[in-house]
């Protein structure tokens, strides 16, 4: 009996695109986004963001009270510190080093901006950025990972600690889509009672001015580690309140946000959304590996892109640099999609 090929679940999300562009341009084009939001950024400079083949630049800014240290209390950050502890400490996770920032190999160009790069100061920070494709095809939307300390504490010490997801951010009404991560979702909608703008505001108001600018143009929204949790929330965050018709999302490396009945809301929004994830990469599984359990309810959103990576350096095992832009560029073909059985 004849064993038919399993089926591309990307297959669907591909055959939509305009002929001038494959599955690999438009992920390639995203990680080279988030690369150029990173750079931006440059550790705190907060330069203009540029990407060869787009204009009409819009950037987005996520407010940090303080981005060189904890935002919570000592005690709560060593008990989740503890916690999070392996039984074999990982090689190199307490360095810090943020995970684009590590020189890039193979002739892939380090997501650093022009020296001498900045400190992170209270205030806003560059997060990412929305433009217009110059051949007015599409647009993107773009979220850098983790940078600052203060980044670091909303990545690392909310699990387990669960809030609803109300959306859309910017509605006096808004729906619940489900349990998220309470402090990811704070880092996203946090305004200070009105007293700053949130990311959510920042994002949205990107996503109009641009839309303004080039409006019926289809959106790829792309995004790295951090950045993957806050594009989930504000791809939903714009189909929901009507901004955008649904985008292709592919994020890298990107940390789960929500509980199952999040995902389930987030795939009836946003077929198309696809998850690249280094198996070697140590933030996709923040609080544990799947399957989920009660004490972990998190879930993945987007059809999962696996492949092995392994460079002995849990930082390194994450870069965007050195691994999530070489596989895309390079190696697309050793891209797994769909759920993997093991052994494959």
């Amino acid at each position: 009996m004849a064993i038919s090929a399993p089926t591309d679940p990307t297959s669907e999300f591909a055959a939509a695109l305009p002929a001038t562009l494959t599955l690999q341009d438009v992920a390639l084009r995203l990680a080279n986004g988030v690369c150029a939001a990173y750079a931006a950024y440059n550790n705190g400079s907060n330069l203009q963001p540029s990407l060869a083949g787009y204009k009409n630049i819009v950037p987005i800014y996520a407010f940090e009270a303080d981005p060189n240290g904890n935002p919570f209390s000592a005690s709560e950050a060593m008990t989740k510190a503890a916690a999070a502890t392996p039984t074999e400490p990982r090689r190199s996770l307490a360095k810090g080093e943020p995970s684009a920032y590590a020189g890039a190999s193979g002739g892939v160009a380090a997501c650093v901006g022009p020296t001498p790069i900045g400190t992170p100061s209270p205030g806003y920070q560059l997060f990412g950025f929305t433009a217009t494709a110059n051949d007015n095809s599409h647009n993107i939307f773009v979220l850098r990972g983790t940078v600052t300390l203060e980044e670091a504490g909303y990545d690392l010490l909310g699990w387990g600690d669960n809030t609803s997801c109300n959306l859309p951010s910017q509605s006096s009404t808004p729906a619940s889509y489900g349990l998220v991560n309470s402090y990811l979702y704070a880092f996203y909608v946090n305004d200070d009672h009105d007293l700053v703008t949130s990311l959510a505001s920042s994002c949205m108001n990107a996503i109009q001015t641009t839309s303004a600018s080039a409006p019926n143009l289809p959106w790829y929204m792309g995004a790295h580690s951090l950045g993957g949790a806050m594009v989930s929330l504000a791809a939903l965050d714009a189909v929901v309140s009507g901004l955008v018709q649904p985008p292709l999302v592919i994020t890298y490396g990107s940390l789960h946000v929500g509980d199952a009945t999040f995902a389930a809301a987030y795939k009836a929004k946003i077929p198309a959304s696809l998850r690249v994830a280094n198996l070697c990469d140590f933030v996709p599984s923040m609080v544990s590996l799947e399957p989920v359990t009660l004490s972990d309810p998190y879930v993945h959103v987007g059809v999962e892109g696996t492949f092995v990576w392994q460079t002995w350096d849990d930082w390194g095992n994450h870069s965007l640099a050195n691994i999530y832009i070489p596989i895309v560029q390079n190696h697309w073909s050793l891209i797994k999609w769909g759920p993997r059985t093991y052994p494959q």
